[in-house]
């Protein structure tokens, strides 16, 4: 578990870089904090399955790629 919530926080830090986006901005359009979006980036916790939609479509991806279920490329 710990394995995976590492991989989707990389995941999601490197959609955010690639995006030019704080780690602020971020946290300002899910309405949570940028020390949760940090958690989740560090693989500390995972975003709250309620956000899972909200957060795939401020970094412009899938919640599965945003999971790592698929290729990040693709």
């Amino acid at each position: 578990m710990e394995l995976q919530a590492k991989k989707i926080g990389e995941r999601v830090r490197q959609l955010r870089i690639r995006r030019n986006m704080t780690q602020k901005e971020l946290a300002e359009l899910l309405h949570v904090t940028d020390k949760a979006v940090s958690k989740w980036e560090r693989g500390l916790n995972f975003p709250e399955l309620s956000l899972m939609e909200p957060l795939a479509t401020a970094l412009d991806t899938t919640v599965i790629n945003l999971l790592s279920l698929e290729d990040a490329s693709n």
